[in-house]
């Protein structure tokens, strides 16, 4: 296992911290390399943006 800089450690904070401001639940994942990271990160872009389209969809309706 090859151990994460500090750099990428403070990243994943970040991302972590601001989905706990908009109150989105979320599941820690270890990520085994690179393109892995790459992939996972894909993965929540996705499911980031399927929740904000279910989001607009509710406000429509209200």
């Amino acid at each position: 296992m090859k151990r994460a800089s500090p750099v990428q450690l403070r990243q994943s904070l970040e991302v972590a911290n601001g989905l706990v401001r908009a109150g989105v639940r979320f599941v820690c994942v270890p990520v085994i390399d690179e393109a892995d990271a790459m992939n996972l990160a894909g993965q929540a872009a996705q499911r980031l943006e399927r929740l904000a389209y279910i989001a607009e969809a509710q406000e429509k309706r209200t």
